[in-house]
């Protein structure tokens, strides 16, 4: 999908270095667009990921390519180059606000639950909360209970035991990816990650 100038009020942010993505990711995106009755979508593949400075991250370009493979004909989402336009390391709040302006809204913006853990960690995240909504995916059987921000939500997405890490374990120990991605680009990712 091609992104129009017009403007939503509806608005998501789904963020992450998506090295690679994974269906996990897809059935998070489809739950946030319809919890939330978002007008837009926007998949946001990290440039610089400020807290994985991983050396087997998959080129932009590549990590690009395969979310817009994996979230083709899923209607309301953008795979957005704001991140690698704007260069530098990718803050969510300078995302953020970006979109905000774009649509002039408060938009949502998508986090797991182990990111949103680390939230104080997150740059300027008091900030950053002005400025969005957030919408927690639950992401591990933490023991500890969540305990949310003011105006912070809960998706009711099913408990996903998927990485991207995990993955990337299994092309190196040459195990299938079937059914953990999407299946258009298996191959691809088996190729970069071995």
């Amino acid at each position: 999908m091609i992104e129009n100038m017009s403007s939503e009020n509806r608005i998501g942010v789904f963020g992450g270095s998506f090295n690679p993505v994974h269906n996990g990711h897809i059935i998070i995106a489809i739950r946030a667009l319809e919890e939330l009755e978002l007008d837009r979508l926007y998949i946001v593949p990290a440039y610089l990921p400020p807290h994985k400075r991983e050396i087997n991250l998959a080129p932009y370009e590549l990590r690009k390519k395969w979310l817009e493979k994996g979230f083709e004909g899923i209607g309301k989402i953008v795979i957005s180059d704001y991140e690698k336009e704007r260069g530098g390391i990718s803050y969510s709040l300078f995302t953020m606000r970006y979109f905000s302006q774009k649509h002039s809204c408060r938009p949502y913006l998508i986090a797991g639950e182990d990111s949103y853990r680390a939230l104080e960690s997150w740059y300027e995240y008091r900030m950053l909360l002005k400025e969005s909504r957030l919408a927690v995916y639950p992401r591990s059987c933490n023991e500890k209970p969540l305990q949310l921000v003011e105006g912070a939500v809960l998706l009711k997405a099913p408990m996903i035991e998927l990485s991207s890490t995990e993955i990337r374990k299994r092309v190196r120990s040459k195990r299938s990816l079937l059914g953990m991605v999407p299946g258009s680009i298996i191959e691809e990712v088996e190729k970069t990650y071995v």
